[in-house]
């Protein structure tokens, strides 16, 4: 590998071995790949057929109005690159991902609105486990001009990067597990939530005030470690706080 190269690999191995804070692993991140002229990076689980993959989503470098765009309108679906981790175990550039294949039109919108936000092209790296494709960590960015060494080593930073993450979340997530039970209503109210009701209708149904109903799902969420609705209903079924 070239000097430079290897030098911003081996930094940014040594250096999130010692970060214990996700928020630092993400500065460190988007500073090594700014290196390799990506300004964007995402790092995910995959979601089954139907699911959305905001609660699969481990790690966010993009931008917040293509999130929840990419989010909101389920366009993992529809991803030409993410369907394409279905068809490689290596890293490989959005552009070979969509190279000699016609593209629907679903597909196609979701490229040509990436571009609005600075993503013309990228890498992907698919991240395996024992249990086969379990993951992808994405790299965006305006141009790119990658050596086979810049590969090498982005598939490196990714495979560190997931990794550190979804260590630091196992660990946040043994410790919230033994954080204090749902009370009787914050379980009533999380049930209500994962069958898709909205606050207010929570509230018709138990006789709470809607504000109290956001008080109990907000407390709720504080004890599984969820930000959302979507991570409250998974991790309050991991967890094993409602069945």
């Amino acid at each position: 590998m070239g000097q430079t190269t290897t030098d911003d690999m081996f930094r940014f191995v040594d250096c999130i071995q010692h970060l214990e804070d996700k928020d630092a692993i993400a500065d460190e991140l988007f500073r090594t790949v700014r290196t390799f002229g990506f300004t964007s990076y995402g790092i995910s689980g995959l979601p089954q057929p139907g699911e959305s993959i905001e609660p699969y989503f481990l790690l966010s470098g993009w931008h917040p109005e293509w999130f929840d765009r990419y989010v909101g309108n389920d366009y993992v679906h529809h991803d030409p690159v993410i369907a394409n981790t279905l068809r490689t175990d290596d890293p490989f550039t959005w552009k070979e991902a969509c190279e000699g294949r016609k593209l629907g039109p679903k597909a196609r919108a979701v490229m040509d609105e990436a571009t609005e936000f600075g993503m013309h092209d990228g890498l992907t790296v698919p991240i395996y486990s024992l249990n086969g494709l379990s993951a992808v960590v994405t790299f965006g960015g305006e141009r790119i001009d990658l050596s086979a060494r810049d590969r090498g080593a982005l598939h490196l930073i990714a495979i560190y990067a997931h990794s550190q993450i979804r260590r630091l979340i196992s660990q946040r997530s043994e410790k919230l597990e033994d954080s204090a039970p749902f009370s009787h209503r914050e379980r009533e109210c999380v049930l209500w939530c994962a069958a898709g009701k909205t606050n207010w209708e929570i509230g018709r149904i138990t006789g709470l005030a809607e504000k109290t109903v956001e008080t109990y799902l907000r407390n709720a969420s504080a004890k599984v470690g969820a930000i959302n609705r979507a991570q409250l209903v998974a991790e309050s079924f991991r967890q094993r706080r409602i069945n």
